[in-house]
């Protein structure tokens, strides 16, 4: 019965966002994930991400902690990548796998959303 009311104007932004960062985040990471074979580029971009992650924990918002702590994860996964090949190329997949299946399912609750609002 829901489904006949509008739904509100920042839920479908919130959803719309979700959806394209989420979205670009896994795409994002599936191809460092292959670029961590070039042994030089995957050591300099391994590095840059976690030092990426560093600043973004030092920032005051909360969204900036969340994004912070993800790059360094990632950033450590690259440079373990160089030890452990199949593990972390697996986990990074596995993530970027299910990254682009939260965005895919927020840009349809957006879609829906929008289509509410008409």
């Amino acid at each position: 019965m829901s489904d006949n009311y509008p739904v509100d104007t920042t839920d479908v932004r919130k959803n719309g966002m979700r959806g394209v960062l989420s979205t670009g985040a896994g795409i994002g990471l599936l191809l460092f994930n292959g670029l961590l074979n070039i042994p030089i580029l995957g050591w300099i971009i391994s590095g840059a991400l976690i030092v990426l992650g560093a600043l973004g924990l030092v920032g005051k918002q909360g969204s900036d902690k969340t994004t912070g702590s993800i790059l360094i994860g990632a950033g450590a996964l690259g440079v373990a990548s160089f030890v452990l090949k199949g593990l972390t190329g697996t986990l990074l997949g596995i993530g970027g796998v299910g990254l682009i299946g939260f965005g895919i399912f927020n840009l349809f609750k957006f879609v829906k959303g929008l289509k509410s609002r008409s």
